[in-house]
């Protein structure tokens, strides 16, 4: 009869020394969520919601922090942080940058002026969201929509416009997506 054995262990795991286990784990660790924390994806994505009482365009743009901050800090010449730079100025960049790397025009080709309606962060998710609207007369079919934003900054940047029509019921949306600087027309299947 077998009275009370210690636990079984692999001979392995038993020769280390518990300050050598804590480097290995701490290593995998280390190892496993230095991808994760670069993330070598470059991507932005905007929800663009036509609302046909007001003609407009109401779009919000979400960016990764990191790589706001890398494109702005080349645009200005000086490092921009948005822990740091003061919100005023902040907010004039960000816009100036967006607007002249994302554009809307109406399907007659007439460019519609984007107007700044706000940013917010999402730091547990490394996000930065920016809510920008412009008037759309005649509706989102056939509206021409380029977004090149974070192109200038990284090659690999894919961004996608998911473009809803509030005009019709139930709601028509169509996502398009941008591998290059390329113009895009807005057809809803």
């Amino acid at each position: 009869m077998r009275t009370s054995e210690a636990p079984r262990r692999h001979p392995r795991w038993s020769a280390l020394p518990s300050t050598r286990l804590i480097v290995v784990v701490f290593s995998c660790a280390v190892f496993f969520a230095t991808p994760a924390l670069a993330h070598p994806i470059h991507t932005s994505y905007a929800e663009a919601d036509y609302r046909p009482e007001s003609q407009k365009l109401e779009i919000a743009l979400r960016l990764f922090t990191d790589d706001a901050e890398a494109a702005l800090s080349g645009r200005a010449g000086r490092k921009i942080s948005f822990d740091s730079t003061p919100a005023a100025e902040l907010d004039a960049l960000v816009f100036t940058y967006v607007r002249t790397l994302f554009t809307v025009k109406t399907r007659d080709g007439a460019v519609q002026a984007l107007t700044w309606v706000g940013r917010e962060f999402k730091d547990h998710e490394g996000h930065l969201w920016i809510y920008l609207q412009c008037p759309l007369p005649g509706g989102a079919a056939g509206a021409r929509i380029r977004d090149r934003v974070l192109r200038d900054t990284f090659a690999d940047q894919l961004n996608s416009v998911r473009m809803r029509d509030h005009s019709a019921k139930p709601v028509r949306q169509v996502t398009l997506l941008f591998t290059s600087d390329a113009e895009q027309s807005v057809a809803f299947r």
